[in-house]
């Protein structure tokens, strides 16, 4: 175990044990960051689309205003789908590298049972010998 300079280990065990949660939380990060950037384009689409359908002529029919308002906004409308897209990709990327982790992590788990078994086992065995 590697010794660090006026602190002893257990220090740092506790340290890393209060740090866990941090690290959890800031992994979280990225994904608040990508919240926000979509909720400030939406924002931005919705007041567009807003503001371009009380601009159009008072005698336009309501579907076409609709239609125009849509259609003079269509940047807008294509960046918020856009970054929306993109979220729901590094989502799915995380969740699928999660499972996969979760896949390790449970053949690991199960390999070190095996061998606890195992040893147990030959331990026993050799106890069951030395008895007799």
């Amino acid at each position: 175990m590697r010794h660090v300079a006026g602190v002893a280990p257990v220090t740092l065990r506790r340290g890393c044990a209060r740090l866990a949660p941090l690290l959890l939380a800031c992994a979280g990060a990225p994904a608040a960051v990508a919240e926000t950037g979509l909720d400030d384009l939406e924002t931005r689409w919705h007041a567009c689309v807003r503001q371009a359908f009380s601009g159009q002529p008072p005698g336009l029919e309501r579907r076409a205003a609709q239609r125009a308002a849509l259609a003079a906004c269509k940047a807008q409308e294509d960046a918020y789908v856009h970054a929306m897209l993109a979220a729901q990709e590094a989502e799915a990327t995380v969740q699928t590298s999660a499972r996969a982790t979760r896949g390790v992590v449970a053949r690991a788990r199960d390999w070190v049972l095996a061998a606890a078994g195992s040893a147990r086992a030959t331990v026993g065995g050799v106890i069951d010998r030395l008895r007799r």
